[in-house]
């Protein structure tokens, strides 16, 4: 990429006060954040603690936090979670009975008004974000998992200051893909840039694989970048073959599982997931930053 090219779509982002749009991308700016964060909370890591709510007990008991930190640094994912059957029917439940949105339109609908990526009025909507989910009491409840959060300490190396949730559908739809994709950006590889320092849990409330939707990702992709994608508009949104040269072949991970699979992983990484085919693909995901 020519370097004025870049520095104009910096200076833009600034210009924006984007500022940690911009600069979180850097790993070293992320690092950097981490280690002051740390030193801030030293002094009194147990207020910062007590401010999250953990819960007494967890539901991934058998999980160790430190296992699973050093699988994150290695590959930016580790895996081993799963929720309990009646939770992922609770969460199923209240996804399939409260309103849903679709950022940049005005619409409200629920699940059972769209067909083939359509609503009623014809328009083509291709995800829709459940509202309020942190009315959900299982939800909350992994939200505020001890577990999960210690995790996301060993990562960050500080207690995260925001944690947010996140139940999306995703719609089979009637679109070829080309616009689909032109559509809904996360289809294509990309990396998000949630904070100054981030990393993200996912679990499958409908079952994934590659004609449902599976989550795709391109391990030890999130500290070292081809620069170009450093200065991309969207995230480094980047088409896969040039990812597959860059980081080979054997990086390329599909993940697929059945309702109640998860995750966690640093999503500053390359990934995307796969339209679904067969059936509408609905996830839950907690950010922490």
């Amino acid at each position: 990429m020519n370097l004025s090219v870049a520095w104009n779509r910096l200076s833009a982002r600034l210009k924006r006060r984007d500022l940690h749009h911009t600069v979180g991308r850097f790993n070293t700016i992320r690092k950097t954040y981490s280690f002051f964060q740390k030193k801030r909370q030293q002094t009194n890591g147990s207020l910062y603690r007590t401010r999250l709510q953990p819960r007494e007990s967890s539901v991934f008991p058998d999980v160790s936090p430190t296992v699973a930190g050093d699988a994150l640094r290695d590959k930016s994912v580790t895996f081993g979670f799963a929720l309990p059957g009646a939770m992922v029917q609770e969460i199923h439940d209240f996804a399939c009975q409260n309103v849903l949105y679709e950022p940049g339109s005005d619409d409200e609908f629920f699940v059972h008004d769209v067909t083939n990526g359509q609503l009623p009025t014809g328009r083509s909507v291709l995800r829709g974000l459940v509202k309020n989910p942190s009315h959900c009491p299982a939800i909350e409840r992994i939200a505020q998992d001890p577990v999960l959060l210690s995790i996301a300490h060993d990562y960050l190396h500080y207690w995260p200051t925001q944690v947010t949730r996140h139940l999306t559908w995703t719609f089979v739809s009637d679109l070829n893909d080309q616009e689909q994709k032109h559509r809904f950006l996360p289809l294509s590889y990309h990396y998000d840039v949630a904070g100054y320092n981030f990393m993200s849990a996912y679990f499958y409330i409908t079952d994934m694989d590659v004609q449902t939707g599976a989550h795709v990702m391109i391990a030890r992709s999130h500290n070292k970048k081809p620069l170009h994608t450093l200065f991309a508009p969207w995230s480094g949104r980047t088409p896969d073959q040039i990812l597959l040269d860059y980081y080979g072949q054997e990086n390329e991970l599909l993940i697929e599982g059945k309702a109640g699979f998860g995750f966690m992983q640093d999503p500053a990484c390359f990934h995307k997931l796969l339209p679904p085919r067969q059936q509408n693909r609905l996830i839950f995901q907690i950010r922490y930053a």
